[in-house]
């Protein structure tokens, strides 16, 4: 296979019937709340929880090592999930004095509201150079629970951070959740893992209210295994759609799965994708050529399946419209922009707002090689690649972003006839 590296990329597709067992990796989300939670009751109670099927993501390396340090500067690169989940715990560790800091993209991604948070809890985080904004200095010290007030429009990860490092404050917490909230099922995602480590979570039905109790040591389990990812399966699932024919398995993936995103076997049944459970994982193939069945999703609650799912209509001449994506413009990139952009380099008709994203399905002229700009995002690299299938070639700016979320993406995606060059 040709070196993978920052450099721009060609991208074509040498099959048009996909056949394959494609290996995902393990959930980084899943991993890393995993990690927190482990950390913390090693802390408290001094005992070890074996992580079976740990993710090898960026992301995840990236936790691994700055949970090791308790000093000096830790640079988390554009890892979001890493700088929320970070901030919260080494605020509630006694002793700890370090900077957290991170990439350019980073240092415009929102932090503030966790942090304000996490200071009426009694943390010591102050800014280093600009309010609002990395880098900060965390010291420290022993957090209060009781209610504690936190926003939830820009990011779930807040409200998760607080949620993981319940275990180690002086009383339970119950977190009133102001404003919009946004990706749900990551806050149900962590109370599903408190619940699984011991400790008795509630959410309310609207989840504006959050309360977390004192953990159960008899509880904690031995070992934890860490599940196949269905953000990543979602790029599979959008070449199916986009082949003339596909029967594609995923080993370790659940239909009953506790992450949100498996929401998408259900989704991908109106664009001609059946899912079946097996013994091993799940099976997955292309039952009837798309029609416009659905022409619209909303993703509030599911914003990382929204660039594969985009790509998928586009490609397959399906005119939609992506509801509920503000929080995107907080990802890794400013996720509306760098789709739109995408899409209209192919010649689409694409509209869109601060919280959604239509196109047309017609390719209104013959794509000429332009080079796609990708904004060093995994998701956007991914979702672009696979439109090679229903294009004769897609350059993108560069391919190593995804190993950020899938470090063996350019492996498996070989499988099903993506050449890289």
């Amino acid at each position: 296979m040709a070196k993978v590296g920052k450099t721009k990329v060609n991208i074509s597709s040498s099959k048009e019937v996909l056949i394959a067992n494609i290996n995902l990796p393990a959930s980084k989300s899943i991993s890393n709340r995993a990690l927190i939670l482990n950390a913390v009751i090693q802390y408290k109670f001094g005992k070890s929880i074996s992580l079976k099927n740990l993710s090898q993501a960026d992301d995840t390396l990236i936790l691994q090592k700055a949970l090791k340090q308790a000093s000096g500067t830790i640079h988390v690169d554009n890892a979001g999930t890493c700088l929320r989940f970070l901030c919260a715990y080494f605020a509630a560790i006694p002793g700890i004095d370090l900077v957290l800091t991170g990439s350019e993209r980073l240092l415009k991604r929102p932090i503030q509201p966790l942090i304000k948070a996490l200071q009426s809890m009694g943390a010591q985080i102050s800014y280093v150079n600009a309010d609002n904004s990395l880098p900060i200095r965390i010291k420290g010290t022993a957090l209060k629970g009781g209610i504690v007030q936190v926003e939830g429009n820009e990011s779930s990860q807040f409200i998760s951070a607080l949620m993981l490092i319940s275990p180690l404050l002086a009383e339970p917490i119950t977190l009133q959740v102001s404003n919009k909230i946004v990706s749900k099922a990551y806050i149900k995602l962590s109370q599903t893992m408190l619940q699984e480590m011991g400790i008795p979570c509630f959410i309310s039905n609207e989840y504006n209210l959050v309360r977390t109790e004192l953990i159960k040591e008899d509880n904690i389990p031995e070992t934890y295994t860490i599940e196949a990812d269905w953000s990543s399966a979602a790029f599979f699932y959008e070449a199916a759609v986009l082949a003339d024919k596909a029967d594609l398995f995923f080993e370790n993936l659940q239909l009953n799965s506790i992450q949100g995103d498996a929401i998408l076997a259900n989704w991908m049944e109106n664009f001609g994708i059946k899912s079946i459970q097996k013994e091993t994982g799940v099976a997955i193939s292309k039952i009837k050529v798309p029609t416009p069945i659905i022409n619209s999703l909303d993703f509030t609650n599911h914003p990382d399946l929204a660039p594969a799912i985009i790509c998928a209509s586009a490609g397959a001449s399906i005119p939609f419209c992506a509801m509920g994506i503000d929080s995107l413009q907080f990802k890794e990139s400013q996720r509306i922009s760098a789709i739109a952009k995408g899409l209209s380099l192919l010649h689409y008709q694409v509209q869109t707002t601060e919280n959604s994203l239509c196109h047309d399905g017609l390719a209104h002229a013959f794509y000429q090689n332009s080079c796609l700009e990708t904004e060093d995002d995994h998701r956007i690299t991914m979702a672009f690649a696979i439109m090679a299938i229903a294009q004769s070639n897609m350059v993108l700016t560069e391919s190593h972003s995804v190993k950020k979320s899938f470090p063996n993406f350019w492996e498996e995606a070989a499988k099903i006839g993506i050449i890289i060059r």
